[in-house]
């Protein structure tokens, strides 16, 4: 007995580890973390550049913002793009947000591709059924992207069995999203699932804290390695037909990116009825960095120009529906941008 003992103390580190948890447990960090190995999860142009190139697998990511900032959208869009590139795409539908009306505005979004839970209405579903499904999408569905709308829908079992007032423990759905968190993380990154939780912005008791604290407590924001604030929206001009803004410019702040610096700024313009603009959003872009040029209310495009002829649009509205109408050349401006700010590994990923 003595033997085994002293045979098992001077047992390498290496030896033991494989003796107890097998082959590959341990390697050195150049082996175990590669660079710009895992696929990445593209976002509207703006937000890419903010975020050093958008979201990686096996990523826990927060959205937070006021009501009707256009949170849901965003949410939408980045489910199309999973679309795009064959990921099983899904929407946790706790706020009943997803409507067919809503999901015609998102051009390129599939329904058909899109699984929404719940389905069945008339059976309410506790905060612990839903995160024992998000769990279950994460373990059986590899580079799932899910969309959980959202945090501050959450109603444990206590909640919905007690009559209403009874429960004082506030915390409940914040101690479940901390347990399921330890549960998922490894998961999550295991399988190369992207997670987007929804939360929303609550005013905060706290006399000396912030005005404003996200619902579901602190433990996503310590799980989540990208956080998306929106910190105020800007209504566009009114239509002079309509006597209405056509939508508003969320300007959003990263808190924390995957890939690149936190607090970056980032400005996406919603289009009520259609999404985010994304003409008008690399238009802008490529102003800013000189690719597009502005004299007065003329707009002219120097990559474009042909034998020295540079052509020239009066008025953004015209140079959006040419680019509408060109969507080669639409790509090719946009690759341009992405070309000049972001790096080249994400480019060619």
């Amino acid at each position: 007995m003595a033997k085994r003992k002293a045979k098992i103390e001077d047992e390498s580190l290496d030896a033991f580890l494989i003796r107890m948890h097998g082959e590959g447990i341990i390697a050195t960090a150049d082996e175990a973390l590669p660079v710009s190995t895992r696929d990445i999860l593209p976002t509207p142009l703006s937000l890419d550049i903010a975020l050093s190139g958008g979201i990686p697998d096996g990523t826990i990511c927060l959205i937070t913002g006021k009501p009707k900032s256009g949170k849901t959208t965003l949410c939408l869009e980045l489910l199309r793009n999973a679309q795009l590139l064959n990921r099983p795409a899904f929407y946790i539908n706790i706020e009943k947000r997803c409507t067919p009306a809503l999901l015609s505005t998102i051009k390129g979004l599939d329904p058909a591709k899109l699984q929404v839970v719940p389905h069945q209405i008339d059976k309410p579903l506790t905060a612990e059924d839903y995160l024992n499904i998000i769990e279950r999408i994460c373990k059986t569905q590899k580079k799932a992207v899910v969309v959980i709308d959202s945090i501050a829908a959450l109603s444990t079992m206590t909640e919905q069995e007690e009559q209403i007032g009874s429960n004082k423990d506030m915390a409940g759905p914040a101690k479940l999203l901390s347990a399921f968190f330890r549960r998922a993380q490894q998961i999550v990154d295991s399988n190369d699932v992207i997670l987007i939780f929804i939360s929303q912005m609550m005013t905060n008791r706290e006399p000396r804290g912030p005005k404003y604290v996200e619902k579901g407590g602190i433990a996503v924001q310590y799980a989540c390695s990208v956080w998306l604030k929106v910190t105020w929206t800007q209504q566009w001009e009114r239509n002079a037909e309509t006597n209405a803004p056509d939508g508003h410019d969320m300007h959003i702040t990263v808190q924390s990116s995957a890939l690149g610096r936190p607090l970056l700024p980032c400005v996406l313009p919603l289009r009520y009825g259609t999404g985010i603009d994304v003409v008008k959003d690399i238009v802008t872009t490529a102003e800013n960095l000189g690719l597009i040029e502005k004299a007065g209310a003329w707009y002219s495009i120097p990559m474009f120009a042909n034998n020295d002829e540079t052509p020239k649009f009066q008025g953004l509205a015209r140079l959006s529906n040419f680019l509408r109408d060109n969507p080669d050349k639409l790509e090719k401006l946009e690759k341009e941008v992405r070309d000049v700010v972001l790096p080249q590994e994400i480019n060619n990923a």
